[in-house]
């Protein structure tokens, strides 16, 4: 199972996903998927969708992205997964991460273990 089946954008419905600065290994599963998601090269570019998978940098993980984050969730009525890899030292931290979420308007809904090693935080927008 991939990535992107793991974190549900393999469901068969109409609701194209929107992908933001994935990792090779998910553009690869990316070409397999119906309909194929989106893919932006960062937030800025990134538009709304119903499934949205975001690998932000440390750097990106500030109230200003968020805040983007869930005006594209809200308006779209719909989801999102932060990806990190807690083993990257570059990456955040999961309590990092929770403490991001918890100043904005998301609900935090599960965190995941996918197969890859990395983590997934999903969050609706309250």
């Amino acid at each position: 199972m991939g990535v992107l089946q793991e974190l549900g954008f393999h469901r068969d419905d109409e609701a194209r996903g929107m992908l933001i600065e994935p990792p090779d290994h998910v553009l690869a599963e990316a070409g397999a998927i119906k309909p194929r998601p989106t893919v932006a090269s960062s937030l800025m570019t990134a538009e709304p969708a119903v499934r949205i998978a975001w690998w932000p940098e440390r750097d990106r993980l500030d109230q200003a992205s968020i805040s983007r984050l869930h005006w594209m969730v809200s308006a779209a009525q719909g989801e999102a997964w932060l990806v990190f890899d807690p083993e990257d030292e570059d990456s955040f931290t999961g309590d990092e991460l929770r403490q991001a979420i918890q100043q904005s308007n998301f609900a935090p809904q599960q965190e995941l273990q996918l197969s890859t090693g990395e983590r997934a935080l999903h969050v609706t927008a309250t």
